[in-house]
């Protein structure tokens, strides 16, 4: 009878310690994706200005930075980040474009 007791004990002690580790690593990769993805939005605001005010080269590099935060995420929505390409390799093609007419 004991040993079953203890046994039990051990079994509900590994289970509480195995949830915690679960827990705080899912608590530290959430804090992680979620850095990413505001620094994601913050890049995408700052090419919005750059576009504003015809600063193509601003856009594009910080198009390509929004971009690497999205992948850093590890974003599953296929869509979110070919937008964000699409519109990466649209604003550096304009850079480009300006850049020869210089």
């Amino acid at each position: 009878m004991k040993k079953s007791v203890r046994l039990s004990l051990i079994i509900v002690a590994a289970v509480a310690a195995i949830s915690t580790t679960v827990a705080a690593s899912t608590f530290v990769q959430s804090n992680e994706k979620l850095y990413e993805l505001e620094r994601a939005v913050r890049l995408q605001n700052l090419s919005d200005i750059a576009v504003r005010n015809n600063d193509f080269a601003l856009a594009c590099k910080a198009q390509t930075e929004a971009e690497k935060a999205l992948s850093q995420a590890n974003l599953r929505s296929e869509d979110v980040v070919g937008m964000v390409d699409k519109s990466r390799v649209e604003l550096c093609s304009k850079a480009a474009k300006v850049i020869v007419s210089k």
